[in-house]
């Protein structure tokens, strides 16, 4: 999720046109990152995201998840609702961290076979919701509501830039951590100057080739601008606090009845 004041889209979108164009690149996929013209575009997009983040109250936010711990090994798991509650989890904690009565306008990639209508009735349902407050001194009272959502429409990412952040971020959080041994053995090799060197002879694929230097890239910006993002302790790129405005999730389960859906 790339969120931000709608103020600054103008500048934030023709910042992220002219990453795509001057790297002769129409739409940006993740999974499209195996060669040199896709490597320069993503770091250009990186840089792009992080100037948003310090200059102009943007967001990103992610959350992925293990397919293996004990809320996901599961007979007949359903993963599209399970990508459906994600959705849910992920934009209705970040929604609550900007400030209260902030109107949203959410521009979601076209996904096939996802309920839309539900996860806006849910979210917007959310965001209406008072909590009591209690208080010796002022007595019990309800606080105001969070949010509320204008517009919630689907979107063709290849016209919508913002949308291709996403798709890297989301891409590159997931990349992090089934790559992280791997990744710091590049690494070592890249600054011998450490003094480690592999214990083990290792072959790249092309793809990681090219996805590292971007990884190591956002890892470097983050550290230099203390972003609170760590790449390692936690097998991954990890945000310890969620409020820090580049926020990686990896989500565990919240209770022992927190199961995925089945079908």
């Amino acid at each position: 999720m790339f969120s931000f004041p709608v103020l600054h889209i103008d500048e934030i979108e023709q910042r992220l046109i002219n990453d795509l164009s001057s790297s002769n690149v129409s739409e940006f996929k993740w999974k499209k990152l195996d060669g040199a013209k896709y490597r320069h575009c993503a770091q250009k997009l990186v840089d792009t995201v992080i100037y948003a983040v310090r200059k102009l109250d943007a967001r990103v936010d992610t959350i992925i998840w293990d397919t293996h711990d004990k809320r996901h090994t599961i007979k007949n798991r359903d993963d599209g609702a399970n990508f459906e509650r994600m959705f849910f989890h992920l934009h209705g904690t970040s929604f609550r961290r900007r400030e209260k009565k902030a109107r949203w306008r959410v521009h979601t990639d076209e996904r096939m076979g996802v309920d839309w209508i539900t996860i806006r009735q849910c979210l917007g349902a959310t965001g209406r919701r008072k909590e009591l407050v209690r208080s010796p001194l002022f007595g019990d009272f309800f606080s105001d509501s969070h949010y509320s959502i204008s517009d919630f429409i689907e979107i063709d990412s290849k016209n919508t830039p913002c949308c291709q952040v996403a798709d890297l971020f989301a891409g590159i959080a997931v990349f992090s951590r089934v790559n992280h041994e791997l990744f710091w053995k590049w690494h070592a090799q890249q600054t011998p100057n450490l003094g480690i060197i592999p214990d083990e002879d290792f072959n790249l694929s092309r793809s990681d080739t090219e996805r590292f230097p971007v990884l190591n890239h956002l890892n470097c910006l983050s550290k230099r601008y203390s972003l609170g993002v760590s790449l390692k302790g936690r097998g991954g790129l990890h945000t310890y606090d969620p409020k820090n405005p580049l926020n990686f999730w990896l989500y565990h389960p919240q209770h022992e009845a927190d199961q995925a859906p089945t079908k």
